[in-house]
């Protein structure tokens, strides 16, 4: 992979980190039920976690570190196809929506500078634990859904 082809995959990451922010926060002001709600805010932390430290890694190899309006913008639409959705439908394909990121993180993890493996890692299990959050919710496990993400936080939004 060239140097070029590796900065552009680390940019397009984190413009990913500002869409799902976007994404999650919006889909958190849409939900009635005040429980899904924080759910989702939770979620929209361990996005902007996971986004400031790819900003770090971005402009370590002198990439773009700007949160571009379109990604912002971008999250913002896909919030209107998945917030008004009932939740067990909501869990269902958002889960199926984080795999071709999960492939995608690993596969960019697998073939980075050993220096940067860490936070690479870090993207990669954001979405892993996304993941497993939907896939609790489904199981009817909500008690325990965020309790792997909630540990993984540096600062966990109140109730």
């Amino acid at each position: 992979m060239t140097a070029r082809n590796y900065l552009d995959r680390i940019e397009a990451a984190y413009q990913g980190e500002v869409y799902g922010e976007a994404m999650y926060l919006a889909i958190a002001a849409a939900r009635p039920d005040p429980d899904h709600a924080w759910k989702w805010r939770v979620l929209a932390q361990q996005e902007i976690e996971t986004k400031d430290a790819m900003r770090v890694l971005v402009a370590a190899h002198g990439g773009e570190t700007r949160e571009l309006d379109a990604s912002s913008e971008a999250g913002l639409a896909a919030a209107g196809a998945y917030a008004p959705l009932p939740w067990p439908e909501l869990m269902r394909r958002f889960s199926d929506a984080l795999d071709d990121d999960i492939a995608e993180y690993s596969d960019l993890e697998k073939d980075c500078p050993p220096a940067d493996a860490a936070t690479l890692k870090r993207l990669t299990l954001h979405e892993l634990l996304t993941k497993e959050f939907c896939e609790l919710e489904l199981a009817g496990r909500g008690d325990k859904s965020l309790r792997a993400i909630l540990a993984s936080l540096e600062h966990p939004p109140p109730r």
